[in-house]
């Protein structure tokens, strides 16, 4: 069996030196991880490459079309290879966006990320590594 190919967008702020990450709140109907948060993005169609579903997912998700962004990492689960994203935002972004896919989107800074239960328990570790690293 083939693993789902997916690429998602981590948009990020920096405030008073600590790093923002927004994360999606997902309905409770969704496919997968009802109810929780995660990252915004998707499984990549026949023949796309990572950036060209990243595009997509994006345009679909939050209705916003992508200019430019920064890889930042592979990830491999058992099920799932994941091209993962970032992009440096300002405090415009939310302006320019419109939720389509899920409840709503959400500002976590470290210490909020480290309190909040209904995190996907995938996305945890990753997360941990974009508080280092950014």
């Amino acid at each position: 069996m083939s693993k789902r190919k997916v690429s998602v967008l981590v948009p990020y702020r920096i405030e008073n030196n600590s790093v923002y990450i927004f994360l999606q709140k997902r309905s409770k109907d969704a496919k997968r991880a009802p109810g929780f948060f995660g990252f915004f993005g998707g499984g990549a169609e026949e023949g796309e490459t990572p950036e060209q579903a990243l595009l997509r997912e994006i345009k679909e998700e939050l209705d916003y079309n992508l200019k430019s962004f920064d890889f930042f990492n592979k990830y491999e689960t058992e099920n799932v290879l994941m091209d993962l994203f970032t992009l440096k935002v300002d405090d415009n972004f939310e302006k320019e966006i419109k939720v389509l896919d899920g409840d709503y989107g959400k500002w976590f800074d470290e210490e909020t990320f480290l309190k909040e239960k209904n995190l996907i328990m995938g996305d945890i570790l990753i997360l941990e590594e974009l508080y280092e690293k950014l």
